[in-house]
């Protein structure tokens, strides 16, 4: 049995690195609005973790599963073949289990989170690209930087205008900081605040977008499988907006249709994970990539922006091609209308859902 739990500040508790962190409002409002998301990835028999069992009702109804809801109250009483799948893991995800009554067999170890969160340092993906580019023969775009000074930033921002400068943890666009004015006192103390904190950056350059998609994966028995594809949109600073649900069959083939090699890009990714992650980790995450336009007209492709060692929204969506075609995104409750599908429940308190727009 797995049992699910949505923690959508994981990557804020990675970067702070203690088991005591303490979610901001905006997180703990989002974990309690959307606890009920990680309900669309289990699969029946599995249980998602929420703060109440009154909506047991609801999910099944909504995902036509026969997925249950726990509380913090039946924790102490799990046993046996029980697997916890957290949004993402962190020491302070552990330590809050912990708290909670888990028996401690059922976790991970502290060597092990400690692991996971070595592999979730932005600069995993430079030896990804590495891997990737071996595996396949050839390299596709130039590989992110780590720089450790401000002033290595300043110059690898002045050669490549309008590049990103990347705090070693962080996610969904946030510590995401574009050098639009490199020399600007906002950029620079960004830039220094992240150095400060974590200690490095990662800097890359930037392309003429084409499409933003990722590889959603999962991890089982030292082995990287692919599980689906997710094509969305992301703002300005490359915060997540929204994404299209549709059959992987369908993702898949938008994505060829535009870069006709991607299976051997494909396969080099499956390859170098199974080299760099999969032998040290379980569970889901997702490798974004970008195809972009090239100064001879042709299209390329970055093999990977991002990982995300964790659940993404690219998994959510891929999980949702059995409800049919549309775009998936967080909202506020205002905005919501009889259109949408309802992905999680609206309270009095609720402030945001996931829904599908249908297509």
């Amino acid at each position: 049995m797995n049992v699910y739990c949505f923690n959508p500040d994981n990557d804020l508790a990675l970067a702070n690195g203690g088991s005591h962190y303490t979610p901001t409002p905006m997180a703990a409002q989002l974990r309690r609005d959307l606890q009920l998301l990680p309900g669309w990835i289990a699969g029946s028999g599995d249980c998602v973790l929420c703060d109440s069992h009154e909506w047991q009702g609801w999910l099944t109804a909504a995902t036509g599963t026969a997925v249950n809801i726990i509380t913090r109250r039946d924790l102490p009483h799990l046993c046996g073949d029980v697997t916890f799948m957290p949004w993402g893991w962190s020491p302070a995800m552990r330590w809050r289990l912990l708290r909670d009554g888990v028996n401690e067999a059922l976790l991970p170890t502290e060597e092990q989170i400690t692991t996971w969160r070595q592999l979730s340092h932005r600069r995993t993906t430079i030896a990804l690209h590495q891997a990737i580019s071996r595996h396949a023969g050839k390299q596709f775009c130039p590989a992110p930087v780590e720089l450790s000074d401000i002033n290595g930033i300043l110059q690898f921002a002045r050669m490549h205008p309008g590049c990103y400068a990347k705090e070693p943890w962080s996610g969904s666009g946030r510590g995401v900081y574009r050098a639009i004015r490199p020399d600007g006192q906002d950029f620079i103390q960004r830039c220094q605040g992240a150095l400060n904190r974590q200690g490095s950056m990662l800097c890359e350059q930037s392309f003429e977008r084409v499409m933003d998609f990722a590889v959603e994966i999962q991890c089982k028995q030292a082995k990287a499988q692919v599980i689906g594809y997710s094509i969305f949109e992301s703002d300005f600073h490359l915060q997540y907006k929204r994404g299209i649900v549709d059959s992987m069959h369908n993702l898949r083939h938008t994505i060829t249709s535009q870069y006709p090699d991607f299976h051997s890009v494909e396969s080099a990714l499956v390859k170098a994970l199974d080299d760099i992650i999969a032998p040290y980790y379980q569970g889901y995450l997702g490798v974004d990539m970008l195809l972009f336009d090239c100064d001879d007209g042709s299209t390329g492709i970055n093999p990977c922006v991002e990982l995300n060692l964790r659940t993404t929204m690219g998994t959510v969506t891929a999980a949702l091609s059995r409800t049919g075609k549309g775009s998936f995104s967080i909202a506020p409750v205002q905005a919501v209308n009889a259109t949408h599908v309802m992905l999680t429940p609206i309270t009095p308190e609720t402030k945001f859902t996931a829904i599908i727009t249908p297509s």
